[in-house]
């Protein structure tokens, strides 16, 4: 839903995509946007300022049968309009579920006034235990003080709480980047940036982190190089790191593509090398990597498996329903690039036995995926995907004809944003498509002012 309203810095006009209600088995991407604080957030293109709608959120787990309500305070709701809002919510997700699915705790849902204690519950579905939760707060409140204080400040706080920092740290770390990026604090980033380096330099955890970053760099460049991926060049990466199970491991996960076959030849080859040349340590060493990437294989095959066992339900689900168009809507969540992967491998199989009726039953389903993404996809995304496959100038400037309200200078920025992370060298056809729609819009938006 497309909330309007204005920015609260500076009371420039917004709108934003407003979810009500995230269910963790129906849509867990809404799931997980709300654990990343990406649910119902905005970003003003006028401040800079970057926040969350103040909206109540209605959570919903079957699995954990969890049933709550966040109700900002902030709304200052009367407590009959409160419940009525809580009952709408309730009957949205009641009328969504099947009979049989419906339960007793759907009836009372908990509502809950306080934001950090609304996430805190969602958390315990992830295993996330109060006291995970208390030191990421801990990590939160040292990387904010970390990137405000004097040198001999600092000092002393990575002495005393060298244990705070880890993985999660830098996890922490990054997001704050990213927001100070959002919101264009130049003077943050900055802090922000030296922070890192520093990081990186005198501690442990931030030493490795370096090396897997420095690692995985020089095989992008080696692939760029050689204009592919190739078993020489992934072995070539391993041995480099061949005493570092963590680069390894995350090379072989980068690189999965190339661990075939041939690869494990290779890779053998080199054990019997140093067999010959009695090196008993590197032959250890050589074989736990063997194993190791062999056991790496396997889980991706064995992963690989399961989500073409599950699109293939999927579609087969969706083949066989009455009403293909409300199964789409039904089985969304389940309709991911695996499936969308594995339908057009199947829409290309039929195409090649010339089996016209299969072709137009796989096209038919595909077409109203795409349909169902358009209609859930943001006005402005909307348009603009409306407007890439338009024929002509003609139907396109129809298109903007008829969209008055989403021609705004914030279109034009989108386009803009696209093409440059399009690059110069990605489908130039398509880029010269974008770069036109961006000086109509340029051109009508001018126009208005």
């Amino acid at each position: 839903m497309i909330q309007r309203f204005n920015c609260p810095r500076c009371q420039s006009p917004l709108t934003a995509d407003m979810h009500e209600v995230v269910d963790a088995q129906k849509d867990p991407e809404l799931k997980y946007a709300l654990l990343n604080g990406q649910l119902n957030a905005f970003v003003c293109p006028t401040c800079g300022l970057a926040g969350q709608m103040a909206s109540p959120i209605l959570f919903h787990d079957a699995e954990h049968e969890m049933f709550l309500v966040y109700m900002p305070m902030e709304l200052n709701l009367p407590h009959v309009e409160q419940e009525q809002l809580i009952g709408r919510l309730v009957k949205q997700v009641m009328d969504s579920t099947p009979a049989e699915q419906r339960r007793a705790y759907m009836l009372q849902p908990q509502t809950i006034i306080n934001y950090q204690t609304f996430l805190e519950k969602v958390l315990e579905t992830e295993g996330v235990t109060p006291d995970m939760i208390a030191r990421q707060r801990q990590q939160a409140e040292l990387l904010d003080t970390l990137a405000t204080a004097d040198a001999e400040v600092r000092d002393i706080l990575l002495a005393e709480r060298a244990d705070e920092i880890d993985e999660t740290f830098f996890a922490l770390l990054q997001n704050a980047m990213q927001v100070a990026e959002q919101r264009q604090d130049n003077q943050r980033m900055l802090k922000l940036t030296n922070l890192q380096a520093r990081l990186y330099t005198d501690t442990e955890v931030g030493r490795r982190m370096e090396r897997q970053q420095i690692a995985l760099r020089r095989l992008e460049q080696d692939v760029r190089r050689a204009n592919g991926l190739t078993p020489q060049i992934l072995l070539k990466h391993i041995l480099a790191n061949e005493e570092d199970e963590q680069i390894i491991d995350m090379i072989a996960t980068s690189a999965q593509s190339a661990l075939n076959y041939e690869f494990f030849q290779l890779l053998t080859q080199e054990l019997e090398s140093a067999a010959r040349q009695k090196d008993k340590p590197r032959v250890n060493r050589l074989r736990a990597i063997r194993r190791r990437l062999l056991d790496i294989q396997q889980a991706m095959e064995q992963a690989s498996q399961e989500m073409v066992r599950e699109a293939d339900s999927t579609l087969n689900l969706l083949r066989q329903a009455d009403d293909p168009r409300q199964a789409i809507q039904e089985n969304v969540s389940k309709i991911d690039e695996p499936f969308m992967y594995m339908l057009s491998a199947r829409i290309a199989e039929a195409e090649q036995r010339q089996d016209a009726a299969e072709i137009v039953e796989l096209r038919k389903i595909y077409e109203l995926i795409v349909e169902e993404a358009e209609r859930q996809a943001p006005p402005y995304v909307r348009l603009v995907n409306q407007l890439v496959r338009a024929g002509s100038d003609e139907e396109r400037r129809r298109l903007l004809d008829e969209n008055p309200e989403l021609v705004t200078p914030e279109l034009a920025e989108m386009l803009g944003a696209v093409i440059q992370e399009m690059g110069a060298d990605s489908r130039p056809e398509l880029a010269q498509t974008m770069r036109s729609l961006q000086a109509m819009v340029e051109m009508r938006t001018s126009r208005a002012r």
